[in-house]
């Protein structure tokens, strides 16, 4: 699970698909969640680029950790996250994402393998681009593969279900697994 600092589309993929930039940051709000004013947009030669505003990072992220990291993690995990929260305090903003492509800690490390995505836009002949993102892994499961660990990410996501559909009491009776 990882903060998406930059997404990136090929502005030629946009373009022979007929897909404008307004297009393309509807679908990313509606489809993929994301709220676009927190980004920053700018074209390269090849691609339109979503960065996250250094503004929101410097405001959101250390608050927005002192209260994730204890529910993705659980009290008898805080080695894994303490020291992050340190060096964070004590590092300018600025150095917040080289921080990460250090890999130094678990809890806070550029991800060389964060998912790419594919939009598909509702207009004629249903045109998809690629997404790519560029993100910080702020947890993982533990074992071989992710989904050895997945009991952290059923617990994040069942805490989100819990504050989504708070009028209904009886989503605290909700198990988050996988079955068969």
């Amino acid at each position: 699970m990882g903060l998406t600092y930059k997404i990136s589309a090929s502005l030629n993929e946009m373009k022979k698909k007929q897909i404008s930039k307004e297009e393309l940051r509807q679908e990313l709000e509606q489809n993929l969640l994301f709220d676009m004013k927190l980004y920053d947009e700018t074209e390269t030669n090849k691609s339109l680029v979503f960065t996250l505003k250094n503004q929101e990072l410097e405001k959101g992220l250390i608050p927005f950790l002192e209260v994730f990291y204890p529910v993705a993690y659980g009290k008898q995990k805080e080695k894994k996250y303490e020291a992050v929260l340190r060096e964070l305090q004590a590092t300018p903003s600025t150095q917040w994402l080289e921080l990460a492509e250090e890999n130094r800690y678990y809890a806070f490390q550029y991800d060389p393998y964060a998912e790419p995505g594919y939009i598909s836009f509702s207009k004629p002949f249903n045109p998809g681009i690629g997404i790519d993102f560029g993100c910080i892994m702020l947890t993982a499961g533990h074992g071989k593969i992710v989904t050895e660990g997945i009991d952290n990410l059923m617990g994040i996501f069942k805490y989100c279900m819990i504050g989504t559909f708070k009028e209904h009491p009886i989503v605290k009776s909700m198990q988050i697994y996988i079955s068969g």
